[in-house]
């Protein structure tokens, strides 16, 4: 029977999808494990697509594909920060307290600003046992010194442009929240 490959079903997709949903499908073929697909992949796949419909889409989207995307909510999230002219934030990024000892891994992060930005589908309100641990690690987080930036569908939707100058503000400030002492731990 015959099979494509994820990067030529990612490639017969240039025709019919944006920029961004190309992104966002090309972040999680490289991202998901059981794809076995990198972004050379794609890449290598997009050359030999020559002329067809979409290969100029597929290009831009290839610029901007990542791996570490969680979900397609993460990857808008990111554009919005990329177009914002905000540097790229990590993806996937494992915060570790005092000792060593794995407290979280979030979304996205800016390590050296101590900022994290998590992505909360509605889950993580209606399910009472993400929204407690949600909770818990951000409260270790920010007694850690981290920043958490909590964005939802409306921050990607309605409230973007606010979205992103709150953490224009907070990487401008190095992470730290107004009004919070500094303890010199920073």
């Amino acid at each position: 029977m015959p099979t494509s490959t994820p990067a030529a079903l990612w490639v017969d997709c240039g025709a019919m999808l944006s920029v961004d949903q190309l992104v966002v499908l090309g972040d999680a073929i490289v991202t998901e494990r059981r794809c076995g697909t990198t972004i050379d992949d794609l890449a290598a796949a997009v050359a030999l697509a020559g002329a067809r419909s979409g290969v100029r889409k597929l290009r831009v989207a290839l610029e901007l594909v990542r791996v570490g995307a969680g979900s397609p909510q993460e990857t808008r999230a990111r554009l919005a920060i990329v177009r914002a002219g905000l540097p790229e934030p990590e993806l996937q990024f494992d915060v570790l307290d005092e000792a060593g000892r794995f407290v979280g891994r979030v979304d996205m992060a800016y390590p050296e600003q101590r900022i994290v930005i998590e992505y909360e589908g509605d889950h993580h309100r209606t399910d009472a046992d993400q929204w407690g641990r949600d909770l818990r690690r951000y409260r270790e987080m920010e007694r850690l010194g981290w920043a958490v930036v909590r964005w939802t569908k409306s921050d990607l939707t309605l409230h973007r442009s606010a979205a992103v100058a709150h953490l224009k503000t907070l990487l401008a400030r190095g992470g730290r929240v107004e009004g919070a002492e500094d303890d010199g731990s920073l």
